[in-house]
């Protein structure tokens, strides 16, 4: 960001020739990251611009604004834009009635005696009243397992809601992933639910060992489950011949930082079982069965490469 503005000044004060043209093209197209830190230099240069002469002085306390001091303002608002958008991405979490940390898993026990496990980084509303026990997933993953029948208010229907729909407990134990792209996966471990994307007609019903995907529109294609309950919650992370790419994506939910695969190696297949708590280890053994070597940049920024 702050190379993209330092290009910004030597093209506004007139150092700009073909040389150096040659030298933003070569720039800008070395990553995404270059070329979009560029387009919103150009941006926002373009709205100080537009900003009539005297609203100018107003607002930099000065007579003209230089270009030097609006491209000082751009690197700013550029450094800080990422960090306002990740307090307001995460402030629904800070206030959620129950949450995780990156890494932590937990039990917790509902007020009509239903369990509500809550994998790492996961944030969990709840919305019990007199027509439902409904809870609201925020983010991340849980695990349900709904009271037995014949309690006081167990008569009132379960429902865990989803940015793109509703899981209707029919007396069950069932895991729900929401996933950052546009789809959440439901997994049932007993009895059966019920689900209702926002945008459907009718619920879709899913049992005993079959685990499903919907989005707002429609539910996705059925599978089978192998397992009786998530590996997660008992701390564990199972691969069964997954890619190295997905293994190490998978890793990465539970470890502050950047955990990254390289696509080269990506494709490598792994089996085995690893601890949650110890991902780092896990790393090292990966890196003794598999022709990948972990590059650690800094604790906390670790790359699996060639």
């Amino acid at each position: 960001m702050e190379e993209a503005a330092g290009w910004l000044t030597s093209m506004q004060e007139g150092q700009f020739g073909a040389d150096e043209e040659m030298a933003l093209t070569a720039w800008r197209s070395r990553s995404p990251q270059h070329e979009e830190a560029w387009q919103k230099a150009q941006n926002l240069m373009g709205m100080i611009d537009a900003v009539p002469g005297n609203m100018r002085q107003k607002i930099w306390g000065r007579e003209r604004i230089s270009r030097r001091a609006a491209i000082k303002a751009i690197a700013s608002i550029l450094m800080l834009a990422p960090v306002c958008k990740f307090a307001w991405d995460e402030w629904p979490g800070l206030l959620a009635d129950y949450k995780t940390a990156t890494g932590e898993t937990r039990k917790f026990i509902l007020p009509d005696g239903s369990q509500l496990y809550l994998n790492t980084n996961s944030h969990v509303d709840l919305r019990f009243d007199a027509a439902a026990r409904r809870i609201e997933l925020v983010d991340g993953e849980i695990l349900v397992q709904t009271a037995k029948a014949g309690s006081v208010g167990l008569d009132r229907p379960f429902i865990v809601q989803t940015k793109f729909g509703t899981i209707r407990a029919l007396g069950t134990r069932f895991a729900v992933r929401q996933f950052e792209r546009a789809e959440i996966r439901v997994d049932v471990y007993e009895h059966a639910v019920a689900i209702n994307p926002v945008s459907a007609e009718a619920e879709t019903r899913i049992s005993k060992g079959q685990s499903a995907k919907f989005n707002p529109s429609q539910v996705l294609k059925l599978s089978s489950l192998h397992r009786q309950e998530p590996s997660w919650v008992q701390g564990q992370i199972i691969s069964d011949n997954m890619k190295l790419g997905d293994l190490i994506a998978e890793m990465s939910r539970y470890r502050t930082g950047v955990l990254r695969c390289d696509p080269a190696v990506a494709d490598y297949r792994v089996s085995g079982v690893f601890q949650l708590a110890q991902i780092d280890i896990a790393l090292n053994i990966i890196a003794s069965s598999l022709p990948v070597r972990i590059r650690r940049i800094t604790p906390y920024w670790i790359l699996v490469t060639e």
